[in-house]
């Protein structure tokens, strides 16, 4: 870890060109176009070595988004060879900002799916069901629609005989909303290794969140082999969650709609349940972290190689080799 370079103000990234320059990387990966010390050092290395820029924005058709199709030809695409995106909601965005299909790398975000993983595989060497409990995990604001959370699990408990309860492990100012509510356990924010064992009590997560442009948890679900039900606004329910599958999709602020899906899933037999869950975790295998490092290998190797084809904008014909690594399965 001697090159690492933290910083916490823009001011403190005035050391980050000597740094680069002085590495002299084959491939530089950096996040968006909003920080001005990033712009300047993409520019920099134009040409000098692969570009990526990565992005998690969804294409909302926003003024200020239009705007940025509007200029990016002058100041977002020259900024970088290719871009990385979690998925499609990314890739069209990315399009109208001018990158071409062959630009666009796929698959940037993972979560860390051995311990996850193991949750899944264990309950099926037990022969056991999933367990009857619902799951939250995410701050407690606005965004993650908590309003919504709340008044679809109420309405969910005064129609059902049995219900399940709602695991909430989060932190934030809307706590108050779930206090002192029947059924709703609030676990707080919990370190990793906590949170693990949480989706290993759990059957189905729920996310309602009015914005949402990836969501890491729904894959972490998905790996530990949880149901799920998330809104529209998630952007990872588009790769994720498939209706009647292994989860279900619904409308953003739609309370009611979300409390008849808690009661279909929480009526639903054990081997109903298990098919689901074997369905969320098969999803789950599309993102991993050895396909990220695959992905940046298989780029970097087609850059060292002069691909031009491969990847439009890089330098043809350059000597430098890519370097292979090493990483965990």
């Amino acid at each position: 870890m001697q090159n690492r370079f933290m910083w916490r103000e823009n001011g403190e990234l005035d050391a980050l060109e000597p740094k680069l320059r002085e590495f002299n990387p084959e491939v530089l990966i950096f996040a968006g176009w909003a920080v001005p010390a990033y712009r300047r050092m993409a520019k920099a290395f134009a040409g000098k070595c692969l570009r990526i820029m990565t992005m998690d924005n969804c294409w909302l058709g926003t003024a200020k988004q239009r705007l940025a199709t509007w200029i990016a030809p002058f100041y977002i695409r020259p900024l970088a060879d290719a871009v990385w995106l979690p998925g499609e909601r990314q890739a069209v965005f990315a399009r109208k900002l001018g990158f071409e299909q062959r630009e666009i790398l796929r698959g940037l975000y993972c979560c860390d799916q051995r311990y996850l993983e193991a949750i899944h595989s264990d309950r099926l060497l037990a022969g056991s069901s999933v367990s009857h409990a619902f799951l939250f995990v995410g701050r407690f604001v606005r965004d993650k629609g908590i309003d919504t959370l709340v008044k679809a699990y109420e309405m969910y408990r005064a129609h059902t005989s049995n219900p399940w309860p709602l695991i909430c492990c989060g932190a934030g100012p809307l706590r108050t909303l779930l206090e002192n509510k029947p059924g709703i356990q609030i676990e707080g924010f919990l370190q990793p290794e906590q949170l693990r064992s949480r989706f290993g009590h759990a059957g189905c997560l729920v996310l309602p969140s009015d914005f949402e442009p990836w969501a890491v948890v729904v894959h972490e679900a998905a790996s530990a082999g949880l149901l799920i039900l998330a809104s529209e606004n998630v952007g990872a329910a588009v790769h994720l969650v498939q209706d009647n599958y292994n989860g279900y999709i619904f409308g953003g602020k739609d309370a009611s709609g979300l409390a008849a899906l808690l009661e279909r899933v929480s009526a639903m037999a054990d081997e109903r349940l298990g098919e689901m869950s074997r369905a969320s975790h098969s999803l789950s295998l599309q993102f991993s972290p050895r396909r990220w490092a695959e992905t940046l290998l298989d780029v970097a190797e087609q850059w060292a190689k002069g691909a031009k084809a491969a990847v439009p904008g890089t330098v043809a014909n350059n000597t430098k080799q890519a370097v292979h690594v090493k990483f965990p399965v």
